[in-house]
């Protein structure tokens, strides 16, 4: 038997943040209604059928959705490992073990920080392209709560 498992790189931390001009319970009810989701959690030009999003936000509770490129579907599943409202989500991916933690910090203005910090990354889920899939998935969160 063969293992046809990607052989990924070395892994380590990623973390992107944001300021968004929204309170920090809006955008923690952004992160966790199955109903919003399809509009700002993936970068731009990437479809989320809201059909396809199944979301049970609690400790042990799972996501599951398809991102559609063109015609090419990729599924994102996870497991909520702790929610604290409206301080964070965390969850993880399985099959990468990725550990991913969205924290949002009141900014006492009616603004809000949003910092993502992924653990245990392979280094070809991380830097620059990831960056940029953070950013203009920030925008279109800054969008849906406009």
């Amino acid at each position: 038997m063969t293992d046809d498992a990607p052989q990924l790189g070395p892994r380590a931390d990623f973390s992107v943040s944001c300021i968004v001009d929204a309170p920090r319970e809006r955008v923690f009810a952004a992160y966790t209604d199955p109903a919003a989701i399809p509009y700002f959690w993936a970068p731009e030009g990437v479809i989320i059928p809201p059909e396809s999003v199944e979301l049970v936000p609690e400790p042990g509770g799972a996501f599951n959705m398809v991102m559609m490129v063109n015609d090419d579907s990729y599924p994102m599943t996870g497991t909520f490992s702790d929610i604290v409202e409206p301080e964070f989500v965390q969850f993880v991916e399985p099959g990468l073990g990725i550990v991913c933690t969205i924290s949002f910090h009141d900014m006492a203005d009616g603004r809000t920080e949003v910092v993502v910090l992924q653990t245990d990354v392979p280094e070809e889920y991380r830097g620059e392209m990831a960056e940029m899939g953070w950013e203009s998935s920030f925008n279109r969160l800054k969008g849906y709560l406009a």
